[in-house]
């Protein structure tokens, strides 16, 4: 029995590669044992391509979304002939970098050390540039990545630009002939009930006010796009991922894929499931949410194409999953009983949980019982 593991990292805790092995160390089976690093565009996705593709990770000395110090990285690697760059937006904008998001961060964050990578990113020479823009822990309407890369930002001051601009001239930006591709799955609007501020606003620390004002100053930019390059960021899917990143970036004109495809073409996850018998996927929390555009379900999608035997599991479920439940039927969370928080995150504690359901679920496919 051949069995393949790809399983997304549990935020925190485990990582993809960390995950997939405790699963195939537990497994038994006389078959061959394939682990294989995976994302969706979040956390762990420059990794995952590492993992399978190799590769040069640069190092840039610039800020994270604090415009605190920090050194950050991004990947430059050959894929089908042509040399790709590849940058996590959370290494330097990412939420895991604030101790708490608190009001008071969401109103200084910026996305400006994002600029700074991707200019550095630039410097390669890459035939593509890919922006993975999961886990942000800012809401600025990617404002601060712009004027990173030459914008004019009229009344700006300190801290996150979305709340003084008065005006926003893009004719000073840096001019980027590279090929840029966004890596997400949200597909919200710039502006709105559903956009950048006031959907994702409130867990990166926002209070109703200042994400009320956001919005309104996204509005304004929305409508001074209009009327500068005829183009409506309310109307492109995707512009407010990222606290309004994927805005910014489709002003510079960047095309968005599926985060979870994207990195399975690169990583070839369908040719690995395809030579599987089993497969075991999950992240840290099923839930109604998996369904839209997460790897566990990205990975159920591909057996189901393939006829192909795939259980799920998870530090945690919802109780009720939808639709879900059509392509993953059975899901299995790690946890023994009731647990804290903080001993559900421990790492030690998690993989060997992974380790010792892996084994008890492998018995239900062989006849090793003893």
């Amino acid at each position: 029995m051949n069995v393949l593991a790809a399983i997304d990292s549990f935020k925190g805790s485990a990582s993809s590669v960390e995950l997939n092995q405790a699963v195939l160390n537990g497994w038994m089976t006389n078959g061959k044992k394939s682990n294989q690093p995976i994302a969706d565009g979040g956390e762990g996705t420059t990794e995952a391509i590492y993992h399978t593709l190799g590769g040069e990770w640069k190092k840039v000395q610039g800020m994270d979304l604090l415009f605190r110090q920090k050194e950050s990285r991004y990947l430059v690697t050959m894929y089908n002939h042509k040399k790709i760059a590849i940058i996590e937006s959370a290494e330097v904008v990412g939420i895991d970098l604030l101790s708490k998001p608190t009001d008071q961060t969401i109103r200084l964050a910026s996305s400006f050390g994002l600029g700074e990578l991707i200019k550095d990113a630039i410097k390669q020479q890459p035939d593509e540039i890919i922006i993975a823009l999961g886990g942000s822990g800012c809401s600025d309407g990617g404002l601060g990545l712009l004027q990173s890369l030459g914008a004019t930002l009229v009344g700006v001051t300190e801290g996150n630009p979305l709340l003084s601009v008065k005006e926003l001239d893009l004719h000073t930006l840096m001019p980027i002939t590279t090929k840029l591709t966004i890596a997400s799955d949200v597909t919200s609007p710039y502006t709105g009930e559903l956009g950048a501020a006031l959907l994702f606003g409130t867990q990166k620390g926002g209070t109703p006010d200042t994400l009320a004002f956001l919005d309104q100053q996204a509005k304004s930019i929305v409508d001074q796009i209009k009327t500068s390059q005829s183009l409506d960021l309310d109307d492109l899917p995707g512009s407010g991922a990222a606290g309004g990143i994927g805005g910014a970036l489709f002003l510079l004109g960047a095309t968005m894929q599926s985060g979870f495809q994207l990195v399975a073409e690169l990583v070839g996850l369908e040719e690995q499931v395809k030579e599987a018998d089993i497969i075991v996927t999950g992240e840290g929390r099923i839930d109604q949410q998996t369904i839209h555009g997460k790897v566990p379900y990205g990975v159920a999608l591909l057996a189901k194409k393939h006829h192909k035997k795939i259980i799920g599991i998870c530090g945690s479920r919802e109780k009720e999953l939808g639709e879900l439940t059509r392509f993953l039927p059975s899901i299995f969370s790690i946890q023994f009983g009731p647990i804290t928080l903080a001993e559900a995150m421990d790492p030690h504690e998690t993989l060997e949980k992974v380790q010792l359901l892996s084994t008890a679920l492998s018995h239900l496919f062989t006849n090793e019982f003893s």
